[in-house]
């Protein structure tokens, strides 16, 4: 039991290691674009030529909050995540990695078919994001959880039950 636990611990931490380089490569991306943005510039695209017209766009901004910024926001949160142990720093992760994930993934789908341009920027943002999720969802599946009820506490009756 106590070899499992071990296991269980070493899984995590090297799911909340993968999860940190991931959340530390979009923080940069991130922080670039918000730079970018703040100077009124627009990205350097070293392939394809769509970074200034996807950071023109109308899609650019949500509520008047450059994406930049949300997408900076949310690496910050998947960094957090993973400092935090235990089952506080999955939930966190799941959490922050569904919705950047998912945001990520409609912003990808409005600059194919809306904009019609690519910033490769937001590709590989996307992609972490995407990543990230995948990182946290086996995290969440693969650790099992020392603060959280045990398999065999779920799985007998309780007394009052037989």
């Amino acid at each position: 039991m106590a070899r499992r636990l071990l296991d269980g611990d070493r899984r995590e931490l090297s799911l909340r290691a993968a999860l940190a380089v991931v959340a530390l490569a979009g923080i940069a991306v991130a922080a670039y674009l918000v730079v970018v943005r703040v100077q009124g510039q627009s990205p350097t695209c070293v392939v394809g030529g769509g970074c200034a017209t996807v950071q023109e766009s109308e899609y650019s901004t949500v509520l008047g909050i450059p994406v930049a910024v949300l997408g900076l926001v949310s690496y910050l949160g998947l960094a957090t995540s993973a400092i935090l142990p235990g089952f506080l720093g999955r939930c966190l992760g799941l959490f922050v990695g569904i919705v950047a994930a998912g945001f990520s993934i409609w912003l990808t789908w409005l600059e194919v078919a809306v904009i019609e341009a690519i910033c490769p920027w937001c590709v590989v943002s996307a992609g972490l994001s995407v990543a990230a999720l995948g990182i946290v969802v086996a995290r969440v599946v693969v650790t099992s959880p020392p603060d959280g009820p045990s398999q065999a506490a779920v799985a007998s009756p309780s007394p009052a039950r037989r």
